[in-house]
């Protein structure tokens, strides 16, 4: 009898693992990895984006479940890895994963039974927001790395993700404040795996005229929504020119960044295409143990289907990695010679 590859791989993953572990090799009980799998395919299919496609993720989901994919997982860390592995190699899509992560189920539970007890939104959009306001996000110092003035007056930025809310303008506007007499500024994106914003498009703002459109953003439920720059930034704009530099680890809100300035030609943007993940998410709660991430939201320039969704951002200016910050130099320097 011939014996399916895939399966046989699988299986053999799962014995190696069994015998290099020294833990008895016990499996999750059958009745709550079913519950998780019942959980998460209900959430794909009533708030993925593309309500077509998230019923055919969640059958395939119950598929995998049912050809015995996930059943030798030992721990929720190894479920949500085989789940995950399952969710993107049919959807392709890098904003639907599963996590292992009971801190942050506690915080997403919690916003739940806020919100119920507020008799507010119950469907998951609360004002409490652990990726934006939880301990994670302070220690983090909301995703800004470093800021300084690179000789030759070169203002410098660089995000490890796109964070910003209430509690993190500070640090936005201390950085912009900062850079605001250098001549040019570089923004840093690289391996930047996105974020967003819990106050509108201010980031955006330091660029760009108030009420510029910058991108449609479509749902299950409702009309497109059309997001502009902000009308309430009464920071001093950055009118100089402006550099942001990617690569294939730049994905998500910070690509929303570089597309919208790259498309009103704002920004020059150099290094290696980007990583190709356009669509917004949001986590929901499975189980105590897990949360999983569900695209909610789809992104496009106003007016098109057009987005970088993947296919990524292609530079202006490709360079390889390591060359970037030489490459703006030299690309200063042969502006102001022919100014």
């Amino acid at each position: 009898m011939m014996i399916p590859v895939k399966k046989t791989i699988w299986a053999l993953a799962t014995l190696l693992g069994c015998l290099s572990s020294p833990a008895p090799c016990q499996s999750l009980p059958r009745p709550a990895v079913a519950q998780a799998v019942s959980t998460m395919t209900r959430l794909i299919e009533d708030h993925y984006v593309f309500a077509g496609k998230g019923k055919a993720i969640a059958a395939q989901l119950r598929k995998d479940h049912q050809a015995g994919r996930f059943g030798a997982a030992r721990t929720w860390k190894e479920f949500d890895s085989l789940t995950t592995r399952s969710l993107v190699d049919y959807s392709h899509d890098g904003h639907l994963y599963v996590r292992h992560d009971p801190n942050t189920v506690q915080e997403l539970l919690e916003a739940e039974r806020k919100a119920a007890a507020d008799k507010k939104d119950t469907k998951g959009n609360f004002s409490y927001d652990p990726f934006y306001y939880g301990e994670a996000a302070v220690a983090n110092n909301f995703g800004f790395r470093e800021v300084k003035v690179l000789e030759g007056n070169i203002g410098y930025i660089r995000l490890s993700e796109i964070n910003l809310s209430e509690k993190s303008l500070p640090a936005l506007f201390a950085a912009m404040h900062f850079v605001a007499n250098t001549k040019a500024l570089v923004i840093d994106l690289q391996h930047n795996g996105g974020g967003g914003s819990a106050v509108g498009n201010v980031f955006e703002s330091f660029f760009l005229p108030k009420e510029t459109p910058l991108l449609e953003f479509r749902t299950r439920n409702g009309a497109p929504r059309l997001a502009k720059t902000e009308t309430w930034l009464t920071e001093k704009k950055y009118e100089k020119p402006l550099y942001i530099l990617v690569n294939g680890g730049t994905a998500s809100a910070a690509e929303a960044f570089t597309y919208a300035l790259q498309r009103h030609g704002r920004a020059r943007v150099v290094g290696q295409r980007s990583a190709g993940g356009a669509h917004m998410n949001s986590w929901y709660p499975v189980n105590e143990h897990l949360f999983i991430s569900v695209s909610t939201g789809a992104p496009t320039w106003p007016g098109t289907e057009e987005s970088w969704e993947g296919k990524g951002i292609q530079p202006d200016y490709p360079v390889a990695a390591g060359q970037e910050l030489e490459a703006v130099k030299r690309l200063i320097e042969k502006v102001a010679r022919t100014d």
